[in-house]
């Protein structure tokens, strides 16, 4: 019986099996340690698995029957659902899914998975992008219920805990050091399977919100250099989405990366005024009226260079209504109270 058999060979998955694999010595001939399975057999980095050292096994349920742990990354928990089924060999079998999905998706997917006859069942994220996957960057969180099987009856389901240790337990003594070599792993709680997935869909709204700022400004870039570099009228500069833009890269490099870099840290800061909720105290050392201003300058700005601005436009409406509300100087973590419905 192999250790792991990994399932769902997509770009991350396969990063996951890599990561594995290299972790082990003498792949090819150690055994068979870790199986994979892919819907599609022929994909590229199935092969390239296959080619390190991986066993592959086409039918699903022999390539559950051949590991105690299942490695599940799909596209999401309805490509799971799919290819799950009361008729696979769960018995006994530890999941872990780290599969992108909503907080509800994990805690209903762990009631499947169990009433499916699974052991444990743990729902994490990966909080870097496949190129990074066993990097020092690299690092996983995980998080599992206290919940049992809703089938059978009580005594059944009590007597059935008392045989089993507990999943922290097996989250320290199987989970974690089979784990290890994708990166580090942050076990985030034992009661609630779907708290890794809510830590993942938060810091990923952060990052996508980094990432709507950071494309508004390079096409701020795009469109500006180029008009301080090429002479002509307001039409010849913007265009119809086909004109020769100036290169964002440098100035991106030069101003805006450091930029984002320093503020780092203050993302933590910003959480902690949220939960303190106390708004004028702390103005942070820059006040949300001067804020506000500036976000006004920046959809100008958009407007003057023929850039789409809405996806700023949010934050800044935001603000004003913070602003209007007396609320002007104090500190921005102000209008983090209007995103609650």
């Amino acid at each position: 019986m192999t250790t792991i058999t990994s399932i769902g060979i997509g770009n991350m998955g396969a990063a996951l099996a890599t990561a594995l694999l290299n972790a082990s010595p003498n792949a090819q001939t150690a055994g068979n340690t870790l199986t994979i399975w892919n819907r599609t057999p022929n994909r590229p980095q199935v092969t390239a698995l296959i080619t390190a050292g991986a066993h592959f096994e086409p039918s699903l349920p022999a390539a559950i029957a051949r590991s105690s742990i299942l490695l599940l990354c799909l596209f999401d928990y309805d490509a799971i659902t799919a290819a799950f089924s009361a008729s696979l060999p769960l018995a006994g079998k530890t999941i872990i899914n780290l599969t992108n999905g909503t907080p509800n998706e994990a805690r209903a997917m762990e009631a499947y998975m169990k009433r499916l006859g699974a052991a444990g069942y743990f729902d994490g994220g990966i909080m870097v992008t496949p190129q990074l996957v066993g990097t020092p960057a690299s690092f996983v969180i995980l998080s599992s219920g206290s919940g049992s099987s809703e089938s059978g009856s009580q005594q059944q389901q009590q007597q059935q805990q008392q045989q089993q240790p507990g999943e922290a337990v097996v989250f320290e003594t199987e989970i974690a050091p089979v784990l290890k070599p994708i990166g580090a792993i942050q076990y985030v709680s034992s009661t609630d399977a779907g708290a890794a997935s809510l830590y993942d869909v938060a810091a990923l709204a952060a990052m996508y919100g980094m990432f709507m700022g950071a494309f508004t400004g390079i096409a701020l870039l795009k469109r500006g250099l180029r008009r301080s570099t090429v002479q002509g009228d307001d039409e010849d500069r913007k265009g119809d989405g086909n004109e020769k833009l100036a290169a964002a890269k440098p100035a991106t490099d030069a101003v805006t990366v450091p930029l984002l870099a320093a503020l780092v840290p203050y993302v933590s800061l910003l959480a902690a005024g949220a939960d303190k909720e106390d708004w004028l105290e702390d103005d942070m050392g820059n006040p949300l009226a001067m804020q506000a201003a500036g976000m006004r300058n920046i959809l100008r700005s958009c407007e003057e260079e023929g850039v789409d601005g809405s996806g700023m436009r949010f934050i800044s409406e935001l603000m004003d209504r913070a602003v209007g509300e007396g609320l002007g100087a104090g500190a921005v973590t102000a209008i983090s109270k209007y995103l609650f419905k």
